[in-house]
């Protein structure tokens, strides 16, 4: 690309969309039910030190295909390059159509509200309001989008580090601010048995909270310098969201304690009370709602990478991949993007679709750790400018992981639940047949 083309992301811009894609807003919620199910502080803390290991093992693995195959859909090519289309297909289908999209309206509806509570105050909201905003919000952050990645990542980059600045506030002012008072009596310790326990049905909440590091690797080609910036960002992004989410937690305990954590959801609030005193509740809103327009950035900007690889391939409409001439933004990707989410924020209930396919994404996760291995044996020659460390032990950690989020999804959703999400995934297989043949034909 000449120097007078489109700008692309520097280290700086990938790593913030990393953190970005990995930090939303669960890191105010999350600690709650996973104090509620494991309470006890040494476990507490382990959960979140295993969920950083597992964390950096996506990361390992995903640095290393992203190093080998810095093209524009990262994921989807990787399932590609080691399994064939259908899988990678099945892939791009639910994270476009449902997971994402369904996804970003959530997290708008979320947002409105954040902005709501600070326009009008708690309980005060218009009906109006909500989805007037929503619309607001993801036609404003396409906008920018469509002005070109550059742009999209100076905003994102201002909320990520607005984000960060407040997290970092409130973990500072728990940590070296705030004088805990004693606690007289002790609490009783749960036994081995129901920890054990705990720390199972824990994982599930954790791993979510550190997921998201894949966002960059849709827009590969649009990293300066991907072969070097797109591993390095992946794992810097990582081990930063690890340092943060200790941080906040050890913030959180030594101000409440987990018996607070677990009884409140509120516990956010009630710990940037404490804290900040009557301005603290004010402080979060503020933070969350900052926090919730990152998250929806780095979707709305990375995720149509996802189009441009399928029509690359011809598995969509192919002037769906063009880029446009002088911003270099997948203008069409980005606009059927936002009647997507629009139609979504419309209906009103795009969680139900989404906790539905929980499952179906974790078996991409797990076959994303099992593509390394399958492109290290299958093309041991091919060039690798970043290798994970301690191969085979990260991508195999990551898959063996991811296969247990299944399991334990399957286990603890309801069967109407996983009923539509395998529903969603034959839809998909619906569509491909044939889609597939006449993309094969054109070749």
């Amino acid at each position: 690309m000449s120097a007078s083309g489109p700008k692309r992301l520097n280290l700086f811009d990938a790593t913030m969309l990393v953190m970005g894609g990995i930090i939303g807003v669960g890191i105010f919620f999350t600690p709650q039910k996973v104090a509620l199910l494991v309470p006890d502080t040494g476990p507490y803390f382990t959960m979140w030190i295993l969920g950083g290991v597992a964390a950096l093992a996506g990361a390992m693995t995903f640095a290393e295909l992203a190093g080998t195959f810095p093209r524009a859909g990262g994921w989807y090519v990787f399932l590609r390059e080691a399994f064939g289309s259908l899988p990678a297909f099945l892939f791009a289908w639910i994270v476009l159509f449902v997971i994402s999209t369904g996804a970003t309206s959530v997290v708008l509806d979320f947002a409105a509200g954040q902005i709501g509570t600070l326009v009008w105050g708690a309980g005060a909201i218009p009906g109006w309001a909500p989805k007037t905003i929503s619309v607001t919000l993801v036609v404003a952050i396409t906008g920018i989008a469509l002005a070109g990645v550059k742009s999209g990542a100076l905003f994102q980059n201002f909320c990520m580090v607005a984000k960060l600045l407040a997290i970092g506030a409130l973990a500072f002012a728990g940590l070296a601010l705030f004088v805990p008072e004693p606690v007289p009596v002790a609490v009783p310790v749960p036994d081995a048995p129901r920890i054990a326990s705990g720390m199972m049905q824990a994982a599930l909440p954790v791993l979510f909270s550190y997921g998201g590091w894949q966002l960059v690797c849709y827009i590969a080609p649009q990293v300066e310098n991907p072969v070097r910036n797109l591993p390095l960002s992946i794992l810097l992004g990582v081990a930063g969201v690890i340092v943060v989410y200790l941080a906040i937690n050890l913030a959180y305990v030594r101000v409440l304690g987990l018996p607070t954590i677990a009884e409140r959801p509120d516990f956010a609030s009630a710990m940037a009370l404490r804290v900040f005193g009557s301005s603290g509740g004010k402080i979060l809103v503020l933070a969350m709602a900052i926090s919730s327009m990152g998250i929806v950035t780095a979707l709305v900007l990375a995720t149509p990478g996802l189009y441009v690889a399928m029509a690359e391939e011809g598995l969509f409409v192919r002037a769906i991949g063009r880029p446009h001439p002088r911003t270099g933004a997948p203008v069409l990707a980005l606009l059927i993007q936002l009647a997507m989410i629009l139609g979504y924020v419309a209906w009103g209930n795009a969680g139900v679709l989404t906790d539905a396919v929980v499952f179906a994404e974790w078996i991409f996760h797990a076959l994303c750790g099992l593509a390394l291995l399958r492109v290290r044996a299958k093309l041991p020659d091919l060039p690798r400018p970043f290798r994970s460390f301690a191969y085979p032990l990260f991508p195999a950690l990551y898959a063996l992981l991811a296969t247990s989020v299944v399991v334990g999804s399957l286990a603890t959703t309801k069967a109407v639940t996983t009923g539509i999400g395998l529903g969603v995934l034959a839809v998909g297989l619906v569509v491909y047949l044939p889609w597939h043949r006449l993309a094969t034909r054109g070749r």
